[in-house]
């Protein structure tokens, strides 16, 4: 009896290594829901004359911003616009795939969780965690400062 029950044990642990067929799915549709984004990301940039009067961001804030360093001295026209445009593309994707995120764990609603998976599951989104911890434990999502945020700073030092 002793046997069966660690035979089973060992089986499924074996068996928790791999993904099941509904999580390879959910993988190929997310996958699937990302190059339908970047596919109409493209087209959509594409088609556009004046970047500048699609944007969603300010282009003279970013400029602000960018100014905020010491060394920076003269900053092409184009570069803010740029910015703008990549700082948009890369909120979108990161809300895109926290919500696939959310839809996956049967929610409709999107939490700062389903960020902070995001970000700890996608590899190119590593910049995003503080590895700097010194107690040995998980490493955390970098705390982002945002105006009236519950983080106790205001965004307005930007």
């Amino acid at each position: 009896m002793e046997n069966n029950s660690e035979k089973s044990a060992v089986n499924a642990a074996q068996f928790s290594a791999y993904p099941t067929v509904s999580q390879l799915n959910v993988e190929k549709s997310k996958q699937e829901y990302l190059e339908m984004f970047w596919t109409d990301q493209r087209r959509e940039m594409e088609n556009v004359i004046d970047f500048k009067s699609n944007l969603l961001l300010p282009p003279n804030r970013i400029k602000k911003i960018m100014k905020t360093d010491k060394d920076v001295r003269m900053i092409a026209a184009e570069s803010p616009v740029l910015l703008a445009k990549a700082c948009e593309l890369f909120i979108q994707e990161l809300t895109l795939r926290s919500w696939l995120n959310a839809q996956e764990n049967h929610r409709r609603i999107l939490k700062k969780d389903d960020v902070t998976d995001v970000i700890m599951q996608t590899d190119n989104l590593d910049f995003l965690v503080d590895d700097a911890t010194h107690d040995g434990s998980t490493p955390s999502v970098v705390p982002f400062n945002v105006a009236g945020g519950s983080n106790g700073q205001n965004g307005s030092d930007v």
